[in-house]
Parts: structure tokens; sequence; C-alpha cells
């Protein structure tokens, strides 16, 4: 609903007409983001994971013309190959491109990244930990005793 809200603003501001579409499965058609989008398409039955589903996400992208896809939280907004499935029907993907996804996706690489960058971090490891040696070595070298 955020984004429904968010884009009628953005209609009112600009007066540029700008058209929600609402991807739903058979336990969701009464739910508010599918009464309130100006279009709603249905994924079939939730029992079959279509948000999980590339194809089937393909087909109703290219189906309803989408221009640009917000898929807010949940699974798909931290896949990378939904990324990629946007970037290659030309469907613009609003979040972090496929390469973020995958760098900041994995913790240990995220953790990495920030200190890069130079974001405050809690001491830690500086990477995996595999034996109890390991891991009780990187516990006394952080402080831990």
């Amino acid at each position: 609903m955020r984004l429904i809200h968010a884009v009628r603003d953005l209609s009112a501001e600009t007066g540029a007409r700008i058209e929600t579409v609402a991807l739903y499965t058979d336990a969701e058609p009464a739910a508010t983001f599918v009464r309130e989008a100006d279009l709603a398409y249905p994924l079939g039955p939730a029992s079959a994971r279509p948000y999980l589903d590339l194809a089937k996400l393909e087909r109703a992208l290219v189906e309803t013309g989408a221009d640009a896809a917000w898929v807010g939280w949940g699974f798909v907004a931290e896949d990378p190959a939904f990324a990629e499935l946007c970037q290659r029907i030309g469907v613009t993907f609003i979040g972090p491109d496929a390469e973020a996804m995958r760098k900041l996706g994995d913790k240990i690489g995220a953790k990495l990244i920030a200190e890069e960058v130079g974001v405050p971090v809690a001491p830690w490891s500086r990477g995996a930990v595999a034996t109890l040696e390991e891991a009780l070595a990187a516990a006394e070298g952080i402080g831990y005793r």
C-alpha cells in the first residue's frame, strides 16, 4: 500500500498518469493492495509459491506491460535473479542491482565492504570460523574470555 500511495502522490504532483499493478495469489484476491491497485494480475495458487517462480513473474510483468517492479519485502526482494530478469526484459527494478544483492547477501562480504568504506562494525573474526579452535581463537582475539 505504501507504493500505491506514493504512486498516487507522484501522479498528483506531476499530473502524469502512473498506474499500479498488483500481482497476487488465490489467497489474496480481497487484500487491500489488490483492491486498490489500478490493475490486478492473478498468479494462481499460493501453495505453488508463484512469487518464487521467475517464469511466472516474467509472464506477469510482460502481460501487464509493467515499466517498473517494486517487490517490497520477501524472497524476491533479495533475489539477484529477479533483478536480472527485470533488466533482461526492460523493466526497472526498484531496489539494489543484482551485484549489490550478491555482495550484501553474503554477511561476511557485507561486513568487509562496510569496513572498507569506514562504517564502524563490532569486533569480529574477519571471516568464516570453521572449527571450535578457530572460534575460541577469534573470541579471545576480540576480547571474549
